[in-house]
């Protein structure tokens, strides 16, 4: 995170940290320990705890009592990278190998696994009226995220693919989980539930705009500062908000070159992209998703300073 933001965020992120540290388990089991220990150290932004303990001070003024599932959320989504990383055959994480790279697949698959019931115990300890709630919003969240991944696997084969029909799967891969950590941070000390549907919408509009930002990194960021190379999604032929939008201009339009993933090299396919204006329509998305979100928050009374600092990041962010 650039700026300010990365100072004020920080004893938030070193909370985690610490948490994720006395979480490793297995150490009698170096096969299962290391492997966990390793991609819990792993740079990363930690923005969905960070949204489940500024969620509950927003509302509760202090967010001890959502440290378990800020840390429960942070966990999961490890999983499903760890996870990731196998179905895209990916040899870099942050800058660092993967774990079925710095493994094996099978040493990954149950690393992951285990990284699931971490999760459920961790966020088992919530002192919290609302823990079975919580508890059904957690195992919806993760149900949903693989409901997301199966169906991006499923585009895989497929070319009548749309813009619309790629949102539909991020809401679930990437949107859910946000939105989760919202969630979360709210029942961990809410006398009711009011807001819970508020601040679910909320997050989604906040994960999309996440993901199609992420698909511009791929086609628009430094490599040095993105932490891998770009590309990426253009060399595996992926469906993204750029592959796609770009098909579906260039179906109507014949200056454009039909088939992207045909072209010989990036730079072409970049150029193209960035000719056709695809580059700027998904940051208008962007934009558009996250002046909802902020008309929820106002609504909602979400006035946490680093709210509108986070969007700003999200909005604006390199890596």
């Amino acid at each position: 995170m650039a700026g300010s933001l990365t100072d004020i965020v920080h004893p938030y992120q070193e909370r985690i940290e610490r948490e994720l540290h006395i979480l490793t388990p297995f150490t009698d089991i170096t096969t299962l320990h290391d492997p966990i220990a390793y991609f819990f150290t792993l740079p990363g932004k930690r923005i969905r705890p960070l949204i489940t303990l500024i969620t509950a001070e927003n509302f509760y003024h202090r967010y001890e009592a959502a440290v378990p599932a800020a840390v429960a959320i942070e966990v999961l989504h490890d999983f499903t990278l760890v996870h990731d990383d196998i179905m895209d055959e990916d040899q870099f994480r942050r800058g660092h190998a993967t774990v079925h790279t710095k493994w094996d697949v099978g040493t990954a698959i149950l690393s992951g696994d285990a990284m699931v019931a971490l999760a459920y115990q961790k966020l088992l300890t919530t002192k919290s009226p609302h823990l079975i709630t919580m508890i059904e919003s957690f195992t919806d969240g993760m149900y949903v995220v693989c409901a997301g991944q199966a169906r991006d696997k499923a585009f895989e084969t497929r070319d009548d693919v749309t813009v619309n029909d790629y949102l539909a799967m991020i809401s679930q891969k990437t949107a859910r989980l946000i939105a989760l950590a919202f969630e979360l941070g709210y029942l961990s000390g809410a006398d009711d539930t009011d807001l819970l549907a508020d601040l679910k919408v909320m997050g989604e509009h906040i994960g999309l705009a996440f993901q199609v930002k992420d698909d511009i990194l791929d086609f628009a960021a430094d490599e040095k500062t993105l932490g891998k190379d770009i590309g990426s999604d253009w060399r595996r032929k992926k469906k993204t908000y750029i592959t796609i939008g770009y098909r579906q201009k260039a179906a109507v339009d014949p200056q454009f070159p039909q088939d992207l993933f045909a072209l010989p090299e990036f730079n072409l396919a970049k150029a193209a992209v960035e000719q056709a204006g695809i580059l700027q329509e998904a940051q208008n998305f962007i934009e558009e998703r996250l002046q909802k979100a902020q008309a929820i928050a106002a609504a909602i009374n979400f006035t946490h300073p680093i709210f509108n600092h986070l969007l700003q990041f999200l909005a604006e962010r390199k890596y």
